[in-house]
């Protein structure tokens, strides 16, 4: 037998080792990756990656763990090149072209819709959210709603009611009534080609003129700029941004995938800024086009280096000449990319598994830029000398930047600064600058204590608020009114100073992630106001006297009137702004059936924000959060011993479970989860490990039993009701003797003791002999996905190569119905692979990512549809799902990383499914065993729903905006008009479209319908 020991170090992601692996970039020159590869996909050596060994949970409750998270998630879906990244922009700027009135929003003006458009009977897509919340467990009970995470915030300086905020993969939304209890959002932006916003800029001479960047910073890439001057009713069509380093030398091509700051000059409005994972770029013809600039390091013209850049600052004019300083990372040398996320690499460490060895000869360490030009040239200020000795043995990586306004020519700025040494990731404390960033002093260490540090818990004691994930959250503004105070977040605690200009600032906490949980929150005066974990962006604005903070966090937008003024902290008053913000990053959907009685209870795994469980038909977006921590793998299933359902969820690596004694609303609580993992194999002599991002499949085959099958690394086992789990696999060999990783399994929904797993290496196992309570299953692990023919890009010589095979494998679908061959033989293999294995080559559309087997494996056809333009679009598929009531096995799902399409004819063509969904990731798919439901987990926007069969569940009700541009105005009139008298089961044009359905227990469009529109007519929705 073959161990390998990389993949299962890969999987299960221990606390106490650290990873390494190396890809190239597709120019071929040497790239430090922030990723482990897979092990059995082309890589070809490794490079140090490490991850923080304390998980973010304390005593009371438990944490995210970002780093193990992030390793995880891009084991699970790659990591994209940027060749690969433009590509998908490109392709889903195309699939909304060509399907844009399945879209709300603005047709483009360059639409190529198929005519005539065929239109699903599934009608419109309901979104679930979850919106609200009656309750969060974590620990314990508290109060808040939350959303998914916050990566900008922009207030209308002329209307401080109207707020536009960006998210990491739930696009941009707006709301024109902020300050009430709970503001109106709706989401603009829709036709963007990537829903993962990096940041965004209003022009602050144009109010509705403003900028976005695609691409967040940690999870999903992409790379452009897009433009509204309207107010985000419209936008322009993507720009992706790109050059060669060194900018005037014609050299590496230099693609962007991630954006992390954008600045619109206040005296020029042609010129913007934007900081990129690959440098910084300069537009002058008001965003039409873009432009590298180089930005000097140490060492003279001659050792010129790639930079990153995380926070630019305007610091003021001069003869109408805007000033600005920048902070970034440089990379190790002129060939190497620098760090995407992490402080970085320390000078002089050798870079492992490169030949010959290469030694990190400067380092990614942070340094701060200043240009006097309106950004069209910068210096160093690390070459000039200009800063604060560190600590002993420790340098500066990244830097987050902060300004006052300006005063004259001179402004205050504050740094917040983190370690650049991977392993730590650590806060080192804050620095000053009097004279607009030209020369620095140590502001505070980061073992400095706040004033009011927390008795019960071991954080938020001093100014390390970022507590070993500055990679990952920092966060600093100034009061735009007095630039002697700012306001700090980090990973658990905000924090304010008052004095930061006297030479003794002192510091206070203003927030704590849990604070009534085992009085977690508690200070010597009391106790602090809630605020959710990871700051990412903090801002504030000046309403009157009144300066207004906001906190962009990875549970939403939170914000106070009051922080900043009151003496004591203790007493400031946080308000969430998160009701009816859709934006969660959701990896699993699990659901209840119409076939069963009980269609309402659904409930999913969320990034950083629990489990999230509804089972209440009167509140269809509230989902209260039952586990705290990230959520990950969930599955429901009817207990027949009890006849009640039974529930598993899961949270950081381990599997929980709820059994109610009767009834389902006793699992909808905190503390009613209980841990139950299964006990691993030991496979060639070593214990088996846990996968960290945890997968279930339900068994709904048997209805004798509740059955539930999940994975550790190398096996799978399956629990009935609430016994224990038993292995149903050995640990899984390929034929070669080559270790299995698995990735993701599920079982068949018609017939019996038919499983799969997604494995790593593009191979999947499967078993079709594993029903009742028999473990003498038959696994039989398939080749690769491998395709030596001139007609898929291979050479035709029956000689396996990289180039010809792909990876990251993420599903099974199986049908449900006969196929002619034995059981097992045929079925589907999916893959969300952003490359082919030798990592520089796109997958080529001949190929796709679905793919069929009918010999169990041994060969593998694509799947996407025959080329006559009704084909699967080239992107990711997440997650394939049969019609368990189409026994012809012609009607078929897949979730792609633009939305669900789907087939009725076998694969021949695909459609894009249902009105309404925008173009984001779906994770995850439940289909009724009727195929009346289909519910949907997606990336950014939550839970969906939608009825394929047209019965008549309701989803929630809409408010009027047939065609979504912020307006109830005739054309919404209209369209509601023609639809009177619809409902889901009407099945000619007009549809019924749920967006007109503003009120009423049932569906259908009446003339309730009609009054509630009118009486809000000509005002925003």
């Amino acid at each position: 037998m073959v161990v390998s020991a990389f993949a299962a170090l890969a999987l299960a992601i221990p606390t106490s080792v650290a990873a390494y692996v190396r890809v190239r970039d597709a120019n071929r020159r040497l790239q430090l990756s922030e990723f482990l590869a897979d092990p059995l996909a082309g890589d070809d050596g490794w490079v140090k990656m490490p991850w923080l060994s304390e998980d973010e949970g304390e005593e009371e409750g438990e944490g995210d763990d970002p780093r193990r998270r992030q390793i995880a998630t891009h084991i699970m879906w790659g990591e994209k090149s940027p060749e690969a990244t433009a590509e998908l922009s490109r392709i889903a700027t195309a699939e909304y072209r060509k399907w844009w009135p399945l879209f709300y929003g603005a047709s483009p003006a360059d639409r190529t819709a198929i005519t005539p458009l065929p239109v699903v009977s599934g009608q419109a897509w309901s979104n679930l959210g979850p919106t609200d919340a009656a309750f969060q467990w974590n620990g314990g009970n508290y109060a808040g709603i939350d959303s998914g995470r916050i990566t900008g915030i922009s207030v209308n300086p002329a209307d401080p009611t109207e707020v536009i905020i960006s998210t990491s993969g739930g696009g941009i939304w707006k709301t024109s009534n902020f300050g009430v209890a709970n503001p109106t959002w709706t989401p603009i932006g829709e036709s963007l080609p990537n829903l993962a916003i990096g940041s965004i800029k209003r022009d602050p001479s144009a109010p509705n003129t403003l900028y976005a960047g695609l691409g967040d910073h940690v999870d999903t890439p992409s790379g452009q700029m897009v433009k509204t001057t309207n107010g985000g009713v419209s936008w322009s069509s993507a720009i992706q941004l790109s050059g060669t380093y060194p900018p005037a030398s014609g050299g590496l091509a230099v693609l962007v995938q991630r954006l992390r700051m954008i600045e619109v000059d206040p005296n020029n409005s042609s010129i913007i800024l934007v900081g990129t994972d690959a440098g910084l770029f300069r537009s002058t013809d008001g965003g039409a086009s873009y432009a590298l600039v180089d930005l000097p390091n140490s060492g003279g013209a001659a050792a010129q280096r790639p930079e990153s850049v995380w926070t630019i600052q305007y610091t003021g004019q001069a003869g109408g000449i805007s000033r600005w300083v920048a902070s970034g990372v440089p990379s190790c040398g002129p060939t190497f990319r620098p760090s995407r996320v992490g402080s970085g690499v320390l000078p002089g460490v050798n870079e492992p598994g490169i030949t010959p060895p290469v030694v990190c000869t400067f380092g990614n360490v942070g340094d701060i830029w200043v240009s006097t030009d309106a950004g069209a040239t910068w210096t160093s200020q690390r070459s000039a000398g200009s800063f604060p000795a560190p600590e002993p043995g420790t340098l500066v990586g990244r830097i987050s930047l902060a300004a006052g306004t300006p005063v004259g020519t001179t402004t205050t700025i504050y740094a917040q600064l983190s370690k650049a040494d991977e392993l730590t990731s650590d806060g080192l404390g804050y620095w000053r600058s009097l004279d607009s960033g030209i020369t620095w002093t140590q502001l505070v260490t980061p073992t400095a204590a706040v004033t009011n540090p927390t008795t019960v818990s071991t954080h938020c004691r001093n100014v390390n608020i970022v507590n070993g994930q500055a990679w990952y959250n920092e966060a600093i503004w100034v009061d735009p009114g007095d630039d002697n105070v700012f306001l700090a977040g980090g990973s658990l605690c905000g924090m304010r100073t008052r004095n930061g200009k006297s030479a003794t600032p002192t510091f206070d906490l203003v927030s704590h992630w849990l604070p009534t949980v085992g009085n977690s929150g508690r200070t010597a005066n009391g106790t602090l106001p809630y605020v959710h974990a990871d700051w990412h962006r903090v801002q504030i604005v000046r309403i009157g006297g009144t300066a207004r903070v906001f906190a962009g966090v990875d549970g939403g937008l939170y914000w106070s009137d009051n922080t900043l003024s009151v003496a004591q902290p203790e007493s400031a008053t946080w308000s969430g702004a998160n009701r009816g913000l859709a934006t969660h990053l959701a990896y699993s959907v699990a659901t209840g059936d119409p076939a069963t009685g009980n269609p309402f209870v659904a409930y999913m795994g969320l990034q950083d924000n629990g489990t999230r469980f509804r089972d209440s038909a009167a509140t269809p977006t509230t989902f209260n959060q039952v586990i705290g921590g990230d959520g990950f793998g969930v599955a429901a299933g009817r207990d027949p011993a009890s006849g009640a359902t039974m529930y598993w969820g899961s949270v950081n690596g381990s599997h929980t479970f709820c059994q109610p004694t009767a009834g389902n609303n006793q699992c909808n609580r905190g503390g009613s989860w209980a841990t139950r993992d299964p006990t691993p194999l030991v496979c060639g002599g070593t214990a088996d490990g846990q996968i960290f991002l945890v997968r279930y499949a339900p068994v709904p085959a048997n209805p004798a039993i509740n059955t539930f099958i999940t994975i550790t690394n190398r096996a799978v086992f399956r629990v009935s009701g609430g016994g224990a789990w038993v292995a149903v696999s050995p640990c899984l060999v390929d034929a070669g003797g080559v270790d299995v990783i698995n990735r993701n399994v599920g079982a068949s929904q018609n017939i019996d003791g038919f499983y799969g797993v997604a494995g790593n290496g593009g191979r999947f196992a499967v078993t079709s002999n594993c029903p009742g309570a028999t473990t003498a299953c038959t696994w039989t692990v398939s080749n690769r996905l491998w395709f030596d023919s001139p007609a898929f890009g291979g050479n035709g010589d029956s000689v396996r190569q990289p180039l010809e095979s792909m990876s990251f494998t993420s599903m099974v679908g199986f049908p449900p119905g006969p196929t002619g061959s034995p059981v097992g033989d045929v079925y589907l293999g999916a893959s969300m692979a952003p490359l082919m294995d030798d990592f520089t080559r796109n997958v080529p559309e001949s190929l796709g990512h679905l793919f069929r087997t009918t010999d169990r494996g041994v060969t593998w056809t694509p799947f996407h549809g025959n080329g006559t333009g009704f084909d699967l679009p080239n992107v990711g598929v997440g997650v394939v799902r049969y019609d368990p009531a189409d026994l012809t096995n012609n009607t078929i799902y897949a979730g792609t990383e633009l939305g669900v399409y789907r087939t009725t004819d076998g694969g021949n063509t695909w459609q894009r499914y249902g009105v309404g969904l925008p173009l984001v990731r779906v994770d995850d798919m439940v289909i009724g065993r009727t195929g009346a439901l289909l519910r949907i987990a997606t990336f950014g926007r939550g839970l969906w729903e939608i009825y394929p069969s047209a019965t008549a569940e309701h989803g929630v009700n809409g408010n009027g905006d047939w065609d979504r541009n912020l307006q109830l105005d005739s054309i919404d009139l209209g369209a509601m008009a023609s639809r009177l008298g619809t409902d889901p089961s009407t099945s000619t044009v007009p549809l019924y479209d749920w967006n007109d359905d503003m009120t009423g227990a049932i569906n259908g469009i009446d003339e309730a319908d009609l009054s509630a529109f009118l009486a809000n007519f000509g005002s925003k929705p």
